[in-house]
């Protein structure tokens, strides 16, 4: 609420990201630190004692060590956030406006590029659908939601695995 009310972002885009950013951090934080301290303390020393400068050390060796934990951080809090309704329902706002598709001006409320107009996730969607069951088939269209939700969250999951995968054997040329 501190993004909508003390810095008048109103129920906007930016103010939900903002809000999942500052939940979303110290998770973050924390995961790569903890992935950073896994790697071997003989790892760094070799890294220095052939001639590698400690940011080299930390590029070369110690950063492509701990990247399957940075990656599995990362996918945590993006799963997090794929989730997340409360935080935006009162920061991003419980609806989309309708947009206007020829008005490119990330500066208008109406244009579909712009940070300062409302939005609806999923997740919001689906609690609003539950919540509100104005319409007959309220628990049809939710679950169909979910199954949405669920499918998108297994996909990215399944991408970002990959990609740490890739970029482990990579960087490790392992």
């Amino acid at each position: 609420m501190i993004f909508v009310v003390q810095f008048q972002y109103g129920f906007s885009i930016l103010s939900g990201a903002l809000a999942l950013t500052v939940f979303n951090l110290p998770q973050m934080t924390r995961t790569v630190e903890d992935s950073l301290r896994t790697v071997h303390h003989t790892q760094r020393e070799a890294g220095l004692a052939l001639g590698l400068s400690r940011w080299e050390t930390i590029c070369y060796v110690v950063v492509p060590e701990a990247l399957p934990g940075i990656v599995t951080g990362i996918v945590l809090a993006s799963g997090r956030i794929f989730g997340e309704a409360a935080a935006l329902i009162y920061t991003a706002g419980q609806s989309a406006p309708a947009l206007n598709w020829s008005d490119w001006n990330p500066l208008s409320i109406s244009s579909p590029i712009s940070i300062f107009r409302q939005a609806e996730t999923l997740a919001v969607h689906i609690w609003k659908v539950n919540s509100e069951g104005t319409t007959p088939d309220a628990t049809a269209v939710s679950a169909g939601s979910a199954a949405v939700l669920l499918i998108f969250i297994l996909i990215f999951n399944f991408g970002a695995r990959r990609l740490g995968a890739y970029l482990h054997k990579k960087l490790t040329s392992a």
